[in-house]
């Protein structure tokens, strides 16, 4: 028997419009004067992967937004948001996969990485050439590149421990207090605002990072703030979380990370809990939140493209 495959795309089903609704309600905690609005319903698909009909159900439900039609323009960090949060395709649960395939791969393999710093001038046309100053072996060292895809260095990232100590149970039951903090991006404004943490149950893994870095001090266990980097093919990313000595390792912590991945990466829970340390994931860089590359005092983007080595 011959079964027919019809040529109309398959429709997603959306989301129950109770679970929308929740969704949006939270989102509106995160106060109007941080958002920017520069997000058009065609971005909406190809970056964030919600299409039309499940921007109208978010719209309808209340997401904030200016204009109207297709000139509507809706915040970059609600519809990242509601791409994890309603499980579509976005930029980010990509990234959320790729982290979790090069943590599988760290257990199995302890490969090291080479990560290369490419950035661009943020204030193009100045006189003078571009002076960037690049977070490289722990310190901001001067670079002199061009405006565009400037190459500023290569970071060698060698492998990470495979065989991490066990978390006391002090640290696991300090992981307790955050247990049920859900993780959303947030703007910068936001995401340091413990209040806000705490009142919305809402944080991102920099925000979560800090309070777990000074109640960690407050209990009397051994902490420090960490910035660096996410390392995974093909994209590193800049990244915050927490450490804790452990049997005299530094172990590091981020709870939200690891909830993140099981219920977005793939990440089995059985195998990764969030008491289990992500360390294989990160190199770090500094104690302070910053930015990898400024230029003329101002922060500049940066692409970090990764490799295996060897």
């Amino acid at each position: 028997m011959v079964t027919s495959v019809s040529s109309e795309p398959r429709r997603r089903q959306l989301p129950e419009p109770e679970r929308v609704e929740e969704l949006v309600r939270r989102l509106r905690q995160v106060p109007d004067r941080q958002r920017r609005f520069s997000v058009t319903p065609a971005q909406a698909r190809r970056v964030h992967g919600i299409r039309p009909e499940l921007l109208a159900a978010l719209t309808a439900a209340g997401v904030p937004h200016v204009g109207a039609g297709d000139e509507r323009l809706y915040d970059a960090y609600d519809l990242g948001n509601a791409a994890l949060h309603l499980g579509r395709l976005s930029v980010q649960r990509r990234s959320m996969r790729a982290w979790a395939k090069a943590w599988r791969t760290a257990l199995d393999q302890a490969p090291g990485h080479r990560v290369q710093v490419i950035s661009s001038c943020p204030a193009p046309g100045h006189p003078g050439p571009c002076r960037y100053g690049v977070l490289l072996g722990g310190r901001r060292r001067q670079v002199v590149g061009p405006a565009a895809e400037a190459r500023l260095g290569d970071l060698q990232v060698a492998p990470a421990l495979r065989d991490w100590p066990r978390f006391p149970p002090a640290l696991k039951e300090l992981l307790q207090e955050v247990a049920d903090i859900g993780f959303f991006l947030l703007p910068e404004a936001v995401r340091w605002d413990l209040e806000f943490m705490w009142r919305t149950r809402m944080s991102d893994c920099g925000g979560a990072a800090a309070w777990l870095v000074h109640e960690g001090g407050r209990r009397g266990l051994e902490s420090r703030f960490s910035f660096g980097l996410l390392v995974a093919p093909p994209y590193s990313t800049p990244h915050c979380w927490a450490e804790f000595r452990v049997d005299g390792v530094w172990m590091p912590v981020d709870p939200l990370l690891v909830r993140a991945l099981n219920q977005w990466g793939g990440l089995d829970p059985d195998a990764f809990p969030p008491d289990e340390t992500p360390g294989a994931l990160f190199h770090r860089l500094t104690d302070r939140f910053t930015k990898v590359v400024s230029h003329g005092g101002i922060w500049a983007q940066v692409s970090l493209p990764t490799e295996r080595a060897g």
